[in-house]
């Protein structure tokens, strides 16, 4: 059978799952669950930037990308080398090799979007040009029910001035307080702050800013982190599993960045990648990028940074918020890199998880009796390639609200016992369940279940 016509099949049977699922009570997900997202970068300065873009375009196929903007008019000089000397040229060549790799891609799933849908929503957005204002704009007032998710990759010297920036300032002086206050309710940000006034002084307040650069602590910078965390995780080879082999986009990743795989910019939508654990809406209970707290500095506001800490294989720092998952999102990165060159046959795909007889990526929400054990139960998960699967349920005991021991029984097998706490009366419990493939490299599947604790009616 070939390919495509696997896919063709494949889709057939998700979509008689989904039906399924749907009599059965469950909710399947839906076209409109995807996130829109803009990205602005000032690619031609630091080269992390070519390098989170490489990781981007393999991501592509996760959400509804409406617009790429490249702010930087001149490459600086010495430290980037790529020979395109402006933003739009360099963010150009790396769609170029998206392109080239797209009739690969497409076969591994069929929502990357063609390489001219790209190339129509990637502007520039110099100080002179108001294209990338205008897309910005077009977009939030689109009639689509979904906010827009925005990501400035951290604009520095000899960048344009941020233009959802200039796009809020146009739509405060064209539409007054409440025009500029519905736009601004559109709005999400997971993104470094270059918003002036629109950030602290101008009300209202964005619904929810998630800033995955900062703060430093412990004497580290938090975008920083990323290289040391992830750059050898799961035993990934910049080399051999990107550079060399892997097609046009993995050998455009730039080298001569400070930090060995820098990528500063890449938790601004690893944030948003759709794994089954993570609720891009809550900062708190953790993704790909890390897990997010309040932003102290910002009393009241929905503002919030990498301030978290997690205990995880005996240790309690931040590190552990991407540490416990950072063999996982490489193991991906490292697949989607053999997606440009592999068949659908030849390559590997992350298996699909089923919990309590649901499936999808939705967050499962139970409530039991507080003291009563909840039985969970993989069972119906699956691999479209075949692989064998293996079970891990662990208690993610950072993201819920109770903070006490909790048992969990056959936390490897595809059945497990919650044992709910009597104290966790009116608290929640998080667990996390990963189904991992044996496939090369080893793919997983998460889904987070959160368990609310029922008081005992009183008599």
């Amino acid at each position: 059978m070939s390919a495509l016509c696997f896919q063709n099949v494949r889709g057939h049977l998700t979509a008689l799952l989904a039906a399924i699922a749907m009599f059965c009570g469950a909710v399947p997900i839906q076209a409109n669950d995807r996130l829109r997202l803009i990205i602005e970068t000032d690619a031609g300065g630091d080269p992390d930037d070519e390098q989170s873009l490489v990781r981007f375009l393999l991501y592509v196929n996760e959400w509804d990308v409406e617009g790429i903007i490249a702010n930087r008019r001149e490459a600086r000089p010495g430290e980037n080398r790529n020979p395109e000397r402006t933003g739009l040229g360099i963010v150009r060549r790396l769609l170029k090799a998206y392109g080239e790799c797209y009739t690969n891609l497409v076969q591994q799933d069929s929502r990357y979007p063609t390489p001219d849908l790209l190339w129509r929503r990637t502007v520039a957005g110099y100080d002179d040009t108001d294209e990338a204002v205008n897309l910005i704009i077009a977009a939030v007032d689109k009639p689509d029910e979904r906010v827009v998710w925005y990501s400035d990759w951290g604009t520095d010297v000899g960048g344009a001035t941020n233009n959802l920036r200039r796009a809020l300032d146009r739509v405060l002086r064209e539409r007054g307080p409440e025009g500029y206050k519905k736009f601004k309710s559109r709005l999400r940000l997971s993104s470094t702050d270059v918003f002036s006034d629109h950030t602290l002084k101008i009300e209202p307040a964005f619904p929810l800013w998630v800033d995955t650069f900062r703060p430093p602590l412990d004497g580290r910078r938090w975008y920083h982190r990323f290289s040391g965390i992830t750059a050898k995780a799961g035993g990934f080879d910049l080399m051999r599993d990107c550079l060399t082999g892997h097609g046009p986009l993995g050998a455009l990743y730039p080298t001569n960045t400070t930090h060995w795989q820098k990528e500063g910019d890449t938790m601004t939508f690893l944030y948003l990648v759709p794994t089954g654990m993570n609720d891009p809406e809550q900062p708190g209970w953790g993704s790909w990028a890390g897990r997010y707290g309040l932003n102290e500095t910002f009393s009241g506001k929905p503002y919030f940074w990498a301030n978290q800490r997690d205990a995880w294989n005996g240790a309690t720092n931040r590190d552990n918020t991407l540490s416990r998952w950072a063999a996982d999102l490489q193991n991906d990165f490292k697949a989607r890199l053999d997606w440009c060159v592999k068949s659908f046959e030849e390559a590997n795909h992350a298996p699909s998880a089923m919990v309590n007889g649901q499936a999808g990526k939705r967050i499962l929400h139970l409530e039991v009796a507080a003291g009563t054990p909840v039985r969970l139960s993989a069972e119906g998960s699956s691999d479209t390639d075949g692989n064998q699967l293996a079970y891990e349920w662990i208690v993610y005991a950072e993201a819920g609200t109770y903070a006490g021991a909790v048992r969990l029984e056959n936390a490897s097998a595809a059945q497990a016992i919650l044992h709910v706490p009597l104290e966790a009366a009116d608290k929640t419990i998080h667990v996390v369940l990963t189904v991992r493939d044996d496939g090369a490299p080893p793919l997983v599947a998460y889904r987070r279940v959160i368990v609310r604790g029922r008081a005992a009616a009183q008599k």
